[in-house]
């Protein structure tokens, strides 16, 4: 999304104090329009109808129609205005049910708002949105339009709907005063806060922002796919060849006295005789077919041409975190001094077990997994929601890594709210992309104060901040470095014990005593890998588009996927059956 223009003192000084006044707002909201995006007016029958009868093909089916009228051959005129029928209905039908299911899908941006006006702060529908309106950002809210963030309490945002990246991104307060707003300072219409909290002045509504602009580019017009040009150019050819020999018939009937009359009607029968009739409907049907096969894959088809595009690729370059994997991480090993375990489980649910070796951690723990979650759930924000429905699933409320530690935690009996009652929360440092740590101190039942810590391992595993003996924290290193190389996003947790509260300015991260590591894996999706694998053609078969999967991450990770997808990385996919 880039940067955005220079945020001046003087445009927001009164907007993030009061906000607007309500008679500001509303002029603007006259002026400015709703924040809704434009629809697009639902296209009519006849449109579609049309559309259809305009290819080329069809066009010379219509053609050779009206010319068996003029033979007075009504059999031949029958069978192809019934291709005609068939071939139009199978596309027609086919958009209307994609577009009915697309756009139950559309709906992508926030119901309400919660707004500063007059220095009040109130909830709004999102449509009355304004440019200049001061947005109250929290947890779990839909941010109604794009705007600059100007206070940031440990604001993590979702930014799949745009990016297709499902980890949060940070997002800090703008530097104010002769500086570019930086993309980390920048709120999109449709994201999801996950953590934290803020404000934010809008900057842009409705068409003017990121979504209005993605929802324009859906509307342009789509170019030929390579079968419909080839389809035209047989049409083309087709027709010019068949009138031509034609033409060359009549004349040398003319030429050999033939009646006139019989000339015409023999070159008109050739002409009709030259047209495919069943090319349409065999290609509309086998691409119908086709469509109906990827529905039944979850894979909606707004046009039949779509199939046959995707027939075409060569090359499929993906995205992998909520796209090859499921979006949700998951906790599969735990690492202490004394012992590494296996997690067993899916998603956010609390079903699975710890086991270390052929041993189930169902009771006494020598090793000390137990305080290494109840460490972990402590220095925790999220949420873990039950099923609403019998068939319904766990869900998460905040950063999708810390779901992972409650749900891993709940699979040997440590329940958060619980937890948290026994040992409230008393001060924090929320985590931020600098420290890469996050660190809590709570209280303790006895008198006393427990200081926890997580973050990245090269960040916690340091001689500043741990305590314990250095073979012991270059094991913990070297260890985290195989996890990641195998292909897990790994947390370090560290814990001390303080007589007294820790005094305002005082160093909380100094001290603390190493708990262990934290293994953490976003599970590849079925249809990404894991169910599919075995119709993989073999390394280097030219059967198939080569898979090819873009990253941003260093080097030791960047394999991550390929690691666990069962096909293995760099497989060619197969083609559509």
């Amino acid at each position: 999304m880039g940067e955005r223009p220079v945020m001046r003192r003087e445009d927001i000084s009164a907007t993030w104090t009061r906000g607007l006044s309500a008679a500001e707002a509303a002029l603007r909201l006259g002026s400015d329009g709703p924040n809704v995006l434009p629809s697009r007016p639902p296209v009519p029958p006849w449109r579609r109808v049309a559309t259809q009868l305009r290819d080329p093909l069809i066009v010379v089916l219509l053609a050779a129609a009206a010319l068996t009228v003029a033979t007075g051959d009504w059999t031949d005129m029958a069978v192809i205005l019934l291709v005609i029928v068939v071939n139009t209905a199978v596309g027609v039908s086919q958009e209307i049910r994609a577009d009915r299911a697309i756009s139950a899908l559309s709906e992508l941006t926030a119901p309400a708002a919660r707004v500063v006006r007059d220095g009040t702060q109130r909830q709004i529908p999102a449509a009355e949105v304004v440019v200049d309106d001061l947005l109250v950002l929290a947890e779990g809210d839909i941010v109604p339009a794009d705007a600059t963030v100007v206070e940031a309490a440990a604001l993590l945002v979702d930014e799949s709907a745009l990016t297709g990246e499902s980890v949060p991104v940070d997002k800090t307060a703008a530097p104010i005063g002769g500086v570019a707003v930086p993309a980390e300072a920048s709120v999109s219409a449709g994201t999801v806060v996950v953590k934290g909290r803020g404000r934010a002045v809008v900057t842009a509504t409705g068409a003017a922002s990121t979504t209005g602009r993605i929802a324009a580019l859906l509307g342009e017009g789509a170019a030929l796919t390579p079968l419909q040009r080839r389809l035209a150019g047989v049409g083309r050819v087709l027709a010019g060849v068949a009138v031509f020999l034609c033409a060359v018939v009549l004349a040398l009937g003319l030429v050999r006295g033939q009646p006139a009359e019989l000339m015409v009607v023999t070159a008109i029968s050739l002409v009709v005789a030259a047209v495919p009739e069943s090319l349409p409907a065999v290609v509309t049907l086998g691409l119908a077919l086709g469509a109906r096969r990827m529905a039944a894959r979850h894979a909606l088809i707004r046009g039949l041409s779509a199939v046959e595009t995707l027939g075409s690729v060569t090359v499929l370059a993906t995205d992998k975190t909520g796209t090859l994997t499921e979006g949700r991480m998951v906790v599969r090993r735990l690492w202490t001094p004394a012992a590494e375990a296996t997690v067993t489980g899916s998603g956010y649910a609390p079903g699975g077990r710890i086991q270390i070796g052929d041993r189930t951690l169902d009771g006494p723990d020598p090793y000390g997994m137990a305080d290494l979650l109840m460490a972990a759930v402590l220095c925790n924000d999220a949420r873990l929601s039950p099923p609403g429905t019998a068939d319904g699933e766990w869900t998460a409320l905040g950063d999708p890594t810390e779901a992972a530690l409650l749900a891993a935690a709940a699979k040997v009996g440590i329940d958060r709210r619980d937890l948290n009652d026994r040992f409230p929360r008393y001060d924090e440092r929320p985590f931020d992309s600098d420290r890469k740590r996050m660190t809590t101190v709570h209280r303790l039942p006895g008198g006393g104060f427990r200081v926890v810590c997580k973050g990245a391992p090269e960040a916690v595993l340091g001689s500043t901040v741990l305590t314990d003996d250095s073979e012991l924290v270059a094991r913990a290193a070297a260890r985290a470095d195989e996890l990641a190389r195998a292909g897990f996003r790994v947390l370090a947790v560290a814990e001390a014990t303080r007589p007294s509260s820790p005094r305002h300015g005082e160093p909380l991260e100094q001290g603390l005593r190493l708990l262990g590591l934290v293994a953490i894996l976003d599970p590849p999706r079925a249809a990404g890998g894991g169910r599919d694998h075995r119709r993989l053609p073999p390394r280097g078969d030219p059967a198939g588009p080569h898979h090819r999967r873009p990253s941003r991450h260093r080097p030791r990770r960047r394999h991550r996927t390929g690691r666990h997808r069962p096909g293995g990385p760099g497989r060619r996919l197969p083609r559509p059956a």
